[in-house]
């Protein structure tokens, strides 16, 4: 087309007929004009289309990890927070009242409940959170809500492992070395072994630890809360976002 257009220029030149090889000198520019603007166009979509599958892998990351997380808060710490609360309470109990303890072997497993999650990884990392801020890619998901969402989720869980991190007693590390464990090669404690930690745990020490555990189990269990509340409305929200973009 372009060639055509330029014989009829050069002829109409040649013949000295200015007003026509004008006109077709302009038809020339549009033709080269509307070929640019179809190539952009071509590549933005092209570039959107990039941009979009990308943003659906993101979300579908984040709500995998985001399950991850959902089933660490309403199944583990749901079933294992009773459980170290009893514990910290009933080694309290032993050392400010005395209490008699009936069964030796129950009570040291009790008590060793108290720890849980206390030296552990509260929550795993989030590759997809890390992946996403240092390469700049937050900016793919285009729900500028749920992109605010996101941030204040991990947000908050950074913060409350910081927190976290500084009201962890050694509570864990004292019965740990009260006794020996090894689940692969089972020790069974014998009548000097529970002698020797029961006069160990029966001190203001271990009571301190107790309660310094306890003051953890409280306010990580109010963390936990928090986290979820959250969480709860953003697996949805995401949910949504990804059924929006798979329609489209």
């Amino acid at each position: 087309m372009l060639r055509f257009f330029s014989k009829m220029r050069y002829k109409l030149a040649a013949e000295n007929r200015v007003a026509k090889y004008l006109r077709y000198a302009v038809g020339e520019i549009l033709l080269v004009v509307i070929g640019i603007l179809i190539a952009l166009q071509i590549n933005n979509w092209n570039s959107n289309r990039i941009d979009q599958n990308k943003e659906r892998e993101y979300l579908e990351n984040f709500l995998e990890e985001m399950k991850r997380d959902s089933v660490f808060l309403n199944v583990y710490w749901t079933r294992d927070y009773p459980d170290k609360v009893a514990g910290l309470e009933l080694a309290r109990e032993y050392i400010k009242y005395g209490k008699e303890i009936q069964d030796t072997a129950a009570f040291f497993v009790d008590i060793g409940k108290g720890g849980k999650l206390s030296r552990a990884a509260v929550f795993e990392e989030s590759s997809t959170y890390q992946d996403i801020i240092s390469t700049g890619n937050l900016k793919l998901i285009r729900n500028k809500d749920l992109q605010l969402h996101i941030i204040q989720y991990y947000t908050s869980i950074s913060t409350s492992i910081t927190y976290m991190n500084n009201l962890r007693s050694e509570y864990a590390t004292f019965v740990n070395s009260l006794i020996p464990y090894n689940p692969q090669e089972y020790y069974q404690p014998d009548k000097k072994d529970y002698e020797r930690a029961l006069q160990k745990i029966n001190s203001d020490e271990f009571l301190s630890l107790a309660n310094q555990e306890l003051t953890y189990a409280y306010s990580l269990n109010r963390r936990m809360n928090r986290v979820n509340d959250r969480l709860i409305p953003l697996l949805q929200q995401i949910n949504n976002e990804l059924e929006k973009i798979n329609s489209n």
